[in-house]
């Protein structure tokens, strides 16, 4: 009679004891660059999450990230999403600003991504130049109401494109 006993007990403690939990998005990009496609000169896509994240209305930790893409005319595509938080920009002139290394503010003009979930910026507006010189980059996006924004930094050293 213990034995069965015993037996229902162990299962009981087994199916209450808790899964492990899967990485959370956050966890899974992480706050150091990763590649798509390989390294070096393979790499189709570089990305790497800020290293802070902000409480929203709609998340509690709210993050960006950023993704750096080789083009094949040389030149270098970036775009910032956010994660957590709904993108807004003005759609006629959708910009974020940003700090790199240099203390300058550097006003980054794009389009919102198709999924709505960030910006595409025009390699015309020199952002991989700023990523590529600098540790940190620090940009400004609105996260809340009547345009409220908030800084996510990257810390960006060690990104190893082509080109």
């Amino acid at each position: 009679m213990r034995i069965p006993l015993m037996m229902t007990a162990m299962a009981l403690l087994a199916a209450c004891s808790p899964e492990p939990e899967e990485p959370s998005q956050r966890e899974q990009i992480g706050q150091a660059w990763k590649y798509e496609g390989g390294t070096g000169d393979a790499a189709k896509v570089a990305y790497i999450g800020s290293a802070n994240t902000i409480a929203t209305m709609t998340a509690p930790d709210t993050f960006a990230v950023l993704l750096v893409q080789p083009m094949s005319n040389g030149e270098k595509a970036v775009t910032v999403k956010l994660v957590g938080a709904p993108f807004q920009c003005d759609l006629s002139a959708c910009t974020v600003s940003a700090k790199g290394d240099d203390g300058k503010t550097h006003s980054w003009q794009g389009r919102m991504t198709d999924a709505k979930d960030g910006i595409e910026i025009m390699p015309s507006q020199n952002a991989y130049d700023v990523i590529a010189k600098a540790k940190t980059v620090k940009v400004d996006l609105v996260v809340g109401p009547q345009d409220k924004t908030a800084p996510f930094a990257f810390n960006v050293a060690g990104l190893d494109l082509p080109g």
